[in-house]
């Protein structure tokens, strides 16, 4: 008699949740013999799936679609992930206290039907579409900035620009060029003419 019970969908939940952070999953027992669970929202793009309905007709993503852990190749380059999933979906209830891993003994050419569970795995539903979420941004690492006084003067900025050594000064052009790339370029232009002027004085 298929059977599952609440410390084992806890299970499936939790695992689920651990295993694809980039997933939200709504997961709730059904009458007692089923699991059902929902992709609510993610980062990943369901927008390539489509429907094939009877007589070859597609219907493409809308938010919603029911997947089939028997026809996974349908889900294209989503394939390993569906794969993945109902991995867990069977074997963490085996995780638990008294639980037992998804098992199928059924013989339908004899009519008899002996399995663990059933399971439905489903992104979107028809009342409430899949949200696509933006990934979030990895951190820009800045190089360290050369601190100088806040209320620095012209001759006390040259008088630290000339106390660097040639990794701090190498620093600080990396740091101008990169952070304020028009006024090293300003800053070159001036140092060049000032050169020149000092050489026909």
């Amino acid at each position: 008699m298929a059977y599952i019970s609440t410390p084992e969908v806890a299970a499936i939940r939790s695992q689920l949740k651990e295993k694809f952070p980039q997933l939200k999953f709504g997961v709730r027992k059904h009458h007692h013999s089923s699991v059902d669970v929902t992709i609510k929202s993610g980062t990943v793009d369901f927008s390539d799936l489509v429907t094939k309905c009877y007589q070859g007709a597609t219907v493409p993503f809308n938010g919603y679609h029911q997947t089939n852990q028997y026809w996974l190749d349908r889900m294209g380059k989503h394939q390993d992930l569906f794969e993945e999933i109902y991995k867990v979906i069977k074997t963490a209830p085996g995780t638990v206290k008294g639980g037992r891993e998804w098992f199928d003994d059924s013989d339908s050419m004899t009519d008899y039907f002996h399995t663990a569970f059933f399971m439905s795995v489903n992104i979107g539903s028809y009342d409430k579409p899949y949200v696509l979420a933006k990934a979030p941004k990895k951190p820009v690492q800045r190089s360290k900035s050369i601190r100088l006084p806040k209320k620095a003067r012209v001759n006390d900025t040259g008088e630290t620009v000339a106390r660097m050594n040639k990794e701090e000064q190498d620093k600080f052009v990396d740091y101008i060029v990169t952070r304020y790339p028009n006024l090293a370029d300003d800053l070159m232009t001036k140092i060049g003419f000032s050169l020149m002027d000092q050489e026909v004085k």
